[in-house]
């Protein structure tokens, strides 16, 4: 398991303020052998969501793809103001 963090800035309306993303994971379902991951990021989202595939890879794919789909519309900043691309999530 290896965790996905991104802390920057998101402008959205017009308005700048901090974001911080978090996704961890995959987990393994003890029920349905399914994974999921967690996904925190309360400037873009307000709570938690969990994302869940067949496998871990898929997993984590689906996971930034969630996120990417939230961001459409806003824009994302590195500290020095150079907009921000999410990086694919490496295994």
């Amino acid at each position: 398991m290896n965790n996905y963090y991104v802390t920057a800035f998101i402008e959205d309306h017009g308005q700048r303020r901090p974001f911080s993303l978090r996704i961890e994971g995959p987990f393994e379902t003890a029920e349905s052998n399914e994974f999921y991951c967690r996904i925190e990021s309360p400037e873009l989202l307000g709570k938690e969501f969990n994302v869940y595939g067949e496998n871990g890879s898929q997993t984590k794919e689906l996971a930034l793809k969630f996120v990417e789909i939230c961001l459409q519309g806003k824009k994302v900043y590195n500290a020095e103001g150079n907009t921000l691309e999410l990086e694919p999530w490496a295994a």
